[in-house]
């Protein structure tokens, strides 16, 4: 009778469970699992403005993409902004946090400056530095001819367009990542930094032995949302430059935008999106393999 009654509220638990689970398993299924099934299936499709209707093409449309020098332009692009930005993103965003962890005056005030542009539409801010960097009349320019340099297309000239980019970028996703280091800092028990100033530990002491690593599950979490973040970035991109001049600032994600929805290749696309999808996968296992080995988890 027991063991009945035990099944019973075991079962009604379960049932519970699943019940509360129920509309997100939904929303998943509508939104990212049945897409991306789709997109699989439809990258084996030829299906464009001249093929309607899709028509089997086997590997065709992955031959076509690494044959294609734009779209190998577009994967250098994206691997030079993603070297370039996700270090300093990471680096600016641990040093934003050190510098803000602390119950001063004020510090929630500059918490919330740094973080505005991620709760502010991207649009309207990438508007504001296209005046910002316009040549001439820019207030960016400006201030470098004032300082004697040269009048610099920065949005304009294909040798200076990444680096533009990549400083708006920077400028938005350093706040972001801030939030994180802060909030994993905060979490660390006071006690360790107590000892440590008992045996005598400077501030770097203290920051390299103690906070470094027990913040490393932070940091594992940190560089994989900020790969993904800079392989998938492209509202700036529709804004300041539309991947121009000459597809100098085009990235992967702005790519397969432009080729299902200008071009309206959507076979095409999908393939660049299984590909897109391959390279993250690779990279985020690259750095787990990495970090995760060096990352304690404090139970």
């Amino acid at each position: 009778m027991k063991i009945k009654k035990v099944s019973r509220r075991v079962l009604r638990q379960n049932l519970l469970a699943w019940a509360l689970l129920a509309p997100t398993l939904l929303f998943l299924t509508l939104f990212t699992f049945y897409p991306f099934a789709k997109t699989i299936v439809l990258s084996f499709f030829t299906r464009n403005l001249s093929t309607p209707n899709a028509v089997f093409s086997g590997l065709q449309n992955y031959r076509a993409a690494f044959k294609d020098p734009v779209f190998i332009k577009v994967l250098w692009n994206n691997l030079r902004f993603s070297l370039l930005v996700v270090p300093v993103c990471l680096c600016l965003g641990l040093l934003l946090a050190y510098l803000l962890n602390s119950e001063s005056k004020g510090i929630g005030l500059a918490r919330a400056a740094i973080f505005y542009p991620n709760v502010s539409p991207m649009i309207g801010f990438s508007l504001v530095w296209v005046f910002l960097l316009t040549p001439q009349i820019g207030f960016i320019d400006n201030v470098v001819r004032l300082l004697g340099g040269p009048s610099i297309n920065w949005i304009g000239d294909p040798r200076y367009v990444l680096y533009a980019i990549s400083f708006v970028y920077i400028w938005r996703e350093a706040g972001f990542l801030m939030i994180f280091f802060l909030s994993g800092m905060q979490a660390i028990s006071r006690e360790y930094y107590e000892a440590a100033i008992i045996d005598g530990a400077n501030e770097w002491q203290k920051f390299y032995k103690i906070t470094l690593p027990l913040l490393m599950p932070t940091m594992v979490f940190a560089v994989t949302l900020s790969i993904t973040n800079s392989v998938k970035m492209v509202d700036s991109i529709i804004v300041m430059t539309e991947g121009g001049p000459d597809n100098a600032s085009s990235l992967l994600m702005f790519h397969i935008y432009k080729t299902a929805f200008t071009y309206w290749d959507q076979g095409q696309a999908a393939a660049l999106s299984v590909i897109m999808l391959a390279v993250v996968l690779l990279l985020t296992a690259l750095q787990y393999g990495v970090l995760d080995r060096h990352t304690h988890y404090e139970s």
